[in-house]
Parts: structure tokens; C-alpha cells; sequence
């Protein structure tokens, strides 16, 4: 599945020329927990992941990004949804992955962005963070939007 979300009112033609940016997230569960990492100082949640890097496939990048905010290893299992994001200065596409834990190593290896960030991982309620999705605006002007992307992901990527 594909969902493209545009921000004040932007179409296609408006933004054919700007830069585009692909992300990989993962979404790993166990026992009825969610792993999810949190920006504490803009109260913003969102599923491990990241920049693709050249010469990597999605599903390595989905992997990588986890391992490294969070120290989990895990199997990829499939693409859930692709959320497309159009800025008035940017496009991000975020691949959203189904994963299993394989191993938890509790070894990050967070970049010097995420450091300055105080970037954390927890496991939270699957409950707890569909309400965090809907309901926290956070502390900085692009959360709503990065809340919003997040539970469409999670909704979209339930399984019957």
C-alpha cells in the first residue's frame, strides 16, 4: 500500500523538481509491545529507522536502522506501506517494514545527530502508542505530521 500526504495545499506539479529522501522503518513486536524510539525534548515517537544508504536494499536499510537505534536484530518480513511526505523543500518516502525480534543486544551505535537528540528506544503497549499517534502533538512543529505518519503505518500494518 501506498499513501502520499501533502502539506498546505502542495500538488504533484508544484514539487516535481524537489529533492527526494528515502527511509526505512521497522515494525517489531513482542508480547503485545511495540519497540519504538522517542526525541524527549520534542516528545516525538516514532518506529526505529532511517536514510537509505547508496547501494543498499530497503530491507537492509530497514535492518541496519533498527540494529543501530535500538540494538535489535531482526528478520524483515515484508513492506507493510510506503508513506510519501511533500514538503514545500523536500520529499520522504518511508518504507515501513514488518519485523521479527531475533535478539536483543541493547548495543547502539546512534549517529552524532541522534546523540544531540538524546534519541531513546523503549517498548511500549501497542495501546499506549496508538494513543500517543492520535492524540500528542509534541513539542515541535513538524510532530503532529510525524505522529499522523506514524499511525497510518501501524494502522495499515495490523494483520487480521
Amino acid at each position: 500500500m501506498k499513501i502520499e500526504i501533502f502539506d498546505n495545499g502542495l500538488t504533484k506539479e508544484d514539487i516535481k523538481d524537489q529533492p527526494r529522501s528515502t527511509a526505512c522503518r521497522g515494525i517489531v513486536r513482542k508480547d503485545g509491545m511495540l519497540l519504538v524510539t522517542k526525541i524527549p525534548k520534542y516528545d516525538i515517537y516514532m518506529f526505529p529507522g532511517g536514510r537509505l544508504e547508496q547501494g543498499e536494499t530497503l530491507a537492509e536499510c530497514c535492518k541496519r536502522e533498527v540494529q543501530e537505534e535500538t540494538g535489535a536484530i531482526v528478520e524483515v518480513m515484508e513492506e507493510s506501506i510506503a508513506i510519501t511526505e511533500v514538503f514545500e523543500d523536500t520529499i520522504w518516502t518511508n518504507h515501513y517494514f514488518i519485523c521479527n525480534l531475533s535478539k536483543e543486544t541493547n548495543l547502539v551505535q546512534f549517529t552524532d545527530e541522534e546523540i544531540d537528540l538524546e534519541l531513546e528506544y523503549m517498548w511500549l503497549e501497542e495501546e499506549k502508542i496508538l494513543d500517543i499517534y492520535a492524540n500528542n502533538m509534541g513539542n515541535h512543529p513538524h510532530a503532529p505530521n510525524i505522529h499522523q505518519r506514524e499511525f497510518l503505518a501501524l494502522i495499515n500494518s495490523n494483520k487480521e
